[in-house]
């Protein structure tokens, strides 16, 4: 038997013009179960307190200070960051909140969820605060990304403490 090459040249293309399709597809659903890559993490300092930031969100006394770990991971196929945060202030007792926000501390607030969807958490006897929340987040790992401290709600002039975000494409 003998095959000609333009018989050849077209049983090839169309073999791989009709593998092609499938080969994508399989990549496409691999692509989709793979988890978020890296972790983010930050250091939280104050904010420097203006007469607006006193009335919104009250004196700050004394220096707040600990860190945010971001930790991707994927449950039920969706993706989520196991978000701790570890805090330190010379006021037990207070009420705070917080919240992701895109750009650096400083800039203005475009959070990336809505203030009703984390919850808030008490600083302890000795002025330390914890919080460990699972929250589905969109972040880009090219992007600037800032976790604030609120004091009376999530405006900005409620913020009283900030850390900006830095990638890791790393796994722990």
């Amino acid at each position: 038997m003998t095959i000609t090459v333009r018989s050849a040249s077209t049983a090839l293309v169309l073999a791989a013009l009709l593998a092609a399709p499938t080969a994508g597809a399989q990549s496409q659903v691999e692509t989709a179960e793979l988890p978020m890559l890296g972790n983010w993490t930050g250091v939280f300092r104050n904010i420097q307190q203006t007469q607006e930031t006193r009335n919104g969100a009250g004196v700050v006394i004394g220096r707040i200070s600990g860190t945010v770990d971001l930790q991707p991971y994927r449950e039920s196929g969706m993706d989520l960051y196991q978000v701790v945060i570890l805090l330190s202030t010379n006021t037990p007792g207070q009420d705070l909140e917080w919240g992701v926000s895109m750009g650096r501390c400083g800039s203005k607030l475009i959070m990336l969820e809505h203030a009703n969807q984390l919850p808030g958490f008490v600083t302890r006897s000795g002025g330390e605060g914890e919080i460990r929340h699972s929250v589905p987040l969109n972040m880009n790992a090219q992007a600037t990304y800032q976790v604030g401290i609120f004091r009376n709600g999530h405006a900005q002039q409620n913020m009283i403490a900030c850390a900006n975000l830095k990638y890791d494409s790393r796994m722990r």
